[in-house]
């Protein structure tokens, strides 16, 4: 079990390798399972639908599903690699699947029909050493972190603690102080950012804890919780899950420095290729990447007058939506537009 720190340098200190440790060790070709199998060994849960426009919340319709893991499927699955769906279940979902070609948004089968969400995410390419990764960026960019930090810890008196949490013990004190992390209304009810007070999700996250396949990494001022990340892991690629941090200390970008220090202790570790941003746009998640991805969520639907019906709404309004979000991003608007959304929601 690899110990906690207590007081983890801060994000502006880039951690070093010696030259015998640049290089990642060869990891195996791992071959994506099937759809099918990928269905038996998904998650049986309620979802609803998510709008095209990444921020918006989800079409309040709940539907019985079967949840397949992030990004393990290795191409979009097709309507015709359904028969049916088992009992009691609306909906299988693939998330994250790589796409390459054209998907249509709707399509249908005899006995299902699927609709696909596009989006783009970006990602981090865990190669070399964090320090070759982090003097990728400009002068000025690091600048602008050091000095972010700089302004933090001295608004503290220095009080500020970075935290890693891996093993099952040092997760479940990190499931009970990211909910004591003070997000304001518009990340917990729009963008639904919190830690849920599930006992499923409690244990589900414990069981991926005893397999080393979960990350949590915490921002804690004066032993108060500020900021928090939660990821799940595949055997070559961390994704993110969900994060959030308190408002009160926007000024400081505690979600940002957070990121920084989860990327200097996911280089350190080793273990993985890729790091995902999964969906959703935000520029601190540009700015930190190395490329982006073409990815999609895929819905295979029981063809029912009720699921047809409402996932048709779905997808019409969200392509209007997407339209809409083009729009104003060419005049300028979509950045200020956010903003105000923020603003009157906290």
């Amino acid at each position: 079990m690899r110990a906690r720190r207590q007081n983890a340098p801060p994000p502006s200190a880039p951690v070093t390798f010696s030259s015998a440790s640049a290089t990642p060790p060869a990891t195996p070709h791992i071959v994506a399972p099937s759809p099918a199998a990928l269905l038996r060994s998904g998650r049986r849960n309620s979802i609803r639908l998510r709008f095209e426009s990444g921020g918006l919340n989800r079409f309040p319709a709940d539907f019985k599903a079967i949840s397949c893991q992030y990004g393990a499927a290795d191409r979009p699955p097709l309507v015709h690699d359904f028969d049916t769906l088992p009992a009691g279940v609306d909906v299988v979902l693939y998330p994250a699947c790589p796409v390459e070609n054209h998907l249509a948004r709707l399509s249908f089968g005899d006995h299902v029909f699927g609709y696909t969400r596009r989006f783009t995410n970006f990602v981090v390419d865990i190669e070399d050493s964090y320090e070759t990764y982090w003097n990728r960026f400009s002068s000025k960019s690091r600048w602008v972190y050091k000095t972010k930090a700089k302004k933090l810890s001295k608004a503290c008196a220095g009080k500020i603690t970075y935290r890693q949490c891996r093993s099952a013990e040092e997760m479940k004190e990190f499931y009970d102080l990211a909910r004591k992390v003070e997000l304001g209304s518009f990340q917990e009810k729009v963008l639904r950012n919190g830690i849920p007070d599930d006992p499923l999700f409690f244990k589900e996250m414990m069981e991926l804890a005893s397999n080393g396949n979960v990350r949590g990494y915490l921002l804690i001022v004066k032993e108060k919780p500020v900021a928090y990340l939660y990821c799940l892991a595949t055997p070559q690629t961390l994704f993110h899950e969900t994060s959030g941090y308190d408002p009160a200390f926007a000024t400081y970008s505690p979600g940002v420095l957070l990121q920084q220090y989860a990327l200097q202790e996911i280089f350190a570790e080793r273990r993985f290729r890729l790091f995902d941003f999964s969906s959703g746009g935000g520029q601190h998640k540009e700015f930190f990447s190395t490329r982006r991805l073409d990815r999609a969520d895929v819905y295979i639907f029981r063809k029912t007058l009720r699921n047809v019906a409402i996932v048709s709404f779905v997808a019409g309004l969200g392509f209007a939506l997407t339209k809409f979000t083009d729009m104003l991003g060419r005049i300028g608007l979509d950045a200020r537009l956010r903003r105000l959304v923020r603003s009157v929601r906290q």
